[in-house]
């Protein structure tokens, strides 16, 4: 990121921070439709299959003091989504002004719980992944925090699970501690990639405001 990120005519910058198991490639359409929208973006990479839920807060909290000082909004998909309030809230000298979940799991995942204790799983997914299970909800609502969430669940993989629900989080979940709330008819692992998902983060992330869910 160059110095003239500070420049008053420079452009907003937002971060991208990619969900359990992906890699900042699974944010390039994002990326690429902000920048379009007039955004300068960046993308952080983090080895979230091998840390728990604290060790990836504060390897992107470094990632991001690492940078030029500038203001700056997040947009995190799953556990990325996550992080992002999470900095948000706790910005330790960042200086952060909005937050885009994109199918947090803010009170957890049903689908954690189911899977989240089997070996192969957690092998897979790394520590996070049991952690992700049960959350406690945030214990305020931030109006600087939209969150969209999936609403194309299969029945067959998450039977049993709250509904409406992406597959993986709940509709419930997702929106928990955000002041602003969307919802797109997408699966979990297709959020980052939803138009619509992405035309809502763009108009927050604008205008601090979204059509209403």
């Amino acid at each position: 990121m160059s110095a003239e990120l500070n420049h008053e005519s420079a452009r907003p910058v937002v971060v991208l921070l990619h969900g359990l198991g992906r890699s900042p490639a699974s944010m390039s359409l994002c990326a690429w439709r902000l920048a379009r929208a007039g955004f300068e973006v960046r993308k952080i990479g983090y080895p979230s299959t091998r840390q728990t839920m604290e060790e990836a807060l504060a390897y992107v909290r470094q990632a991001l003091q690492r940078m030029p000082p500038s203001r700056i909004s997040l947009v995190g998909h799953s556990l990325g989504g996550l992080i992002a309030a999470q900095l948000l809230h706790d910005p330790q000298g960042l200086q952060i002004d909005r937050a885009v979940q994109l199918g947090a799991p803010n009170r957890g995942s049903p689908m954690a719980g189911r899977l989240g204790w089997l070996w192969p799983v957690r092998r897979v997914c790394g520590p996070a992944v049991e952690e992700l299970a049960y959350l406690a909800p945030p214990d305020h609502t931030s109006s600087r925090i939209a969150a969209i969430g999936g609403t194309a669940s299969w029945p067959m993989v998450s039977h049993g699970f709250e509904r409406p629900n992406d597959g993986v989080v709940t509709l419930r979940s997702a929106w928990s501690g955000a002041g602003h709330r969307g919802r797109v008819h997408n699966l979990h692992s297709f959020l980052p990639v939803s138009p619509r998902a992405i035309s809502l983060t763009i108009a927050f992330l604008r205008d601090g405001k979204m059509e209403p869910a």
